[in-house]
This record gives structure tokens, C-alpha cells and sequence, in this order.
């Protein structure tokens, strides 16, 4: 009678025990949540800048969920720099592992001066910085990377001078957008901006070397074109 009472005792605690974490889900996927956009704001463009293109942050999240480093992948020497700075302000969901908070990294890419309906389709992504971080190369997660970019067109009749659309997209294993999220919204343009990310196509997130879905965060800087 006793060992009946123990054993019901026990199995009363281990039902009131919280599951534990899973290394990897139901289908064998790893247990993995990657860092998600919580908070984004306007993008530094200098007034006197004439770039255009897209620049492409890997960005260091800390387990706070705060922007620990960002390492240029593809810069633009007159407009890096306020990406960096505007970057630095947002705030994001920590990725999860196992269901623990984990330092991890995202990709950030901001298009500046989106063409005009009658100008430039698209202009080609800068070439890729060297890479001196070996952190960043023996790091068991590596963020979707950008292989190509597609330029939003800027609204016909449009009475603003400027704007910018934030979006997070959910990169899936192929590295095709699965689907979009509206982190700044500036209506006509982020119609514009969800349209254009459709085209957009990336090398997939991996994670110990085995293909995952991951999310990146594209902002796109519209300034009204000379002549529209």
C-alpha cells in the first residue's frame, strides 16, 4: 500500500512539472526561434547623399534582446553610416534555443531612393565586405544573406517628399519570402514596399550547417525622384 501511495505521489509531480525543452520539434527541425523586430524607427539618409542601393547589416542581438554589434556585409560609403546609427536604436525579441533567450544575429538590409515609375529598375547589391570576423564564421547560426533586391516604385501621386517602410520578412528553407509583417507602416508606400519584397531572394539561414526559416528586417527609403 505504501509502494502504490509513493508511486502515485511521484507520478502527481511529474505531471505538475513543466515540459522540458526539445532539442528539435516533431519533425525533427531544431528547436530553434530566431530573432524577431519589436520595435524599428526612421532611417538616417544624409540630404546631401546621392546614393542609391541597399545596404546589408549582420546584426548581433544579445540574449535582452539589445543591439550588441553590427558588422557591414554590403555598404554604400555615403549612406552606411546612418544605417548603422538608425539600426542601433531598434529593439528585438531575443532569438530562443531550447526555449532559453540566446545571443543571435539577424539581417538588416535598408534600399535607399527606391526608383521612380519611370526611372531605374534596380540597381545591384554593393559587393560584399571582407570577412575578418571568425566569431561570425564559427558561429553554429548564419543569417539569410541577400542575393538579390528588388527596388520598390514610388507612388504615383504621392505628396510626401520622404519616407520609410520597415517590413520583416520570413525567409523559408529555400530562400524565398514566405510571408511579411508591417514593422512601419506609411501608407501608399509600404503597398509598394510589400509588393517588391516578393522578388527579393536569399542564400537561407542555416543552423549547424542544416537549412532553417529565419526572418530579416528590410527598410526602404523612399525620396521623391527629380522630375516626379
Amino acid at each position: 500500500m505504501r509502494r502504490l501511495l509513493a508511486v502515485g505521489m511521484v507520478f502527481v509531480w511529474l505531471s505538475a512539472q513543466p515540459p522540458a525543452p526539445r532539442a528539435r520539434d516533431v519533425n525533427g527541425k531544431p528547436n530553434f526561434q530566431p530573432v524577431e523586430a519589436v520595435s524599428v524607427s526612421d532611417v538616417i539618409c544624409p540630404v546631401t547623399s546621392l546614393g542609391i542601393g541597399t545596404v546589408v547589416l549582420d546584426v548581433l542581438i544579445s540574449e535582452s534582446g539589445n543591439v550588441k554589434d553590427i558588422e557591414v556585409r554590403r555598404g554604400i560609403p555615403s549612406l552606411t553610416e546612418g544605417a548603422v546609427r538608425s539600426v542601433r536604436a531598434w529593439t528585438f525579441e531575443p532569438a530562443r534555443f531550447e526555449g532559453k533567450a540566446v545571443t543571435s544575429r539577424i539581417t538588416v538590409a535598408i534600399t535607399f531612393n527606391p526608383a521612380s515609375e519611370l526611372g531605374v529598375a534596380n540597381v545591384p547589391l554593393p559587393p560584399l565586405v571582407r570577412e575578418n570576423d571568425q566569431a561570425r564564421i564559427q558561429s553554429s547560426f548564419q543569417p539569410a544573406e541577400v542575393i538579390f533586391a528588388a527596388f520598390p516604385k514610388y507612388p504615383h501621386g504621392a505628396v510626401q517628399l520622404a519616407a520609410t517602410v520597415v517590413l520583416e520578412a520570413t525567409v523559408n528553407e529555400a530562400g524565398k519570402v514566405q510571408s511579411t509583417r508591417v514593422l512601419r507602416d506609411v501608407p501608399p508606400f509600404t503597398a509598394k514596399a510589400i509588393q517588391a519584397v516578393g522578388d527579393w531572394r536569399f542564400m537561407p539561414a542555416t543552423l549547424s550547417g542544416r537549412r532553417v526559416e529565419s526572418r530579416v528586417v528590410l527598410a526602404f527609403n523612399f525620396r521623391q525622384p527629380v522630375g516626379n
